[in-house]
C-alpha cells in the first residue's frame, strides 16, 4: 500500500516536471535557430563584401546576391527544422 502511494507521488511529480522541460527544450531549439540564421546571413554578407572588394566592382553585386542567398538558405533551414520539431511533438 505504501509502495503504491509513493509510486503515485513520483508519477505526479514527473508529470509536473515534464512540460517545463519540454518548454525549455523548445525554447532552446528556437533560440538556437535564430542564432544560426544570423550567423548564416552574416557569413554570406561578409563573403559578398570580400568578393566585391577583391574584384573591385562599382556595384556590390556579390554582396547583394550572397546576402539574399544567405537569407533564403537560412529561412529554408528554419522552416525545415520547425517542421521536424512539429512532427516530433505530435
Amino acid at each position: 500500500m505504501l509502495w503504491r502511494q509513493t509510486n503515485d507521488l513520483f508519477s505526479m511529480q514527473n508529470s509536473y516536471n515534464q512540460p517545463k522541460e519540454k518548454k525549455f527544450s523548445s525554447f532552446a531549439r528556437f533560440s538556437s535557430l535564430g542564432i544560426q540564421m544570423g550567423v548564416i546571413i552574416a557569413f554570406f554578407t561578409w563573403l559578398g563584401t570580400f568578393l566585391d572588394s577583391y574584384f573591385t566592382l562599382e556595384t556590390p553585386w556579390w554582396t547583394i546576391s550572397l546576402s539574399l542567398f544567405g537569407v533564403v538558405s537560412s529561412l529554408y533551414l528554419v522552416i525545415k527544422e520547425v517542421t521536424r520539431i512539429s512532427k516530433n511533438d505530435e
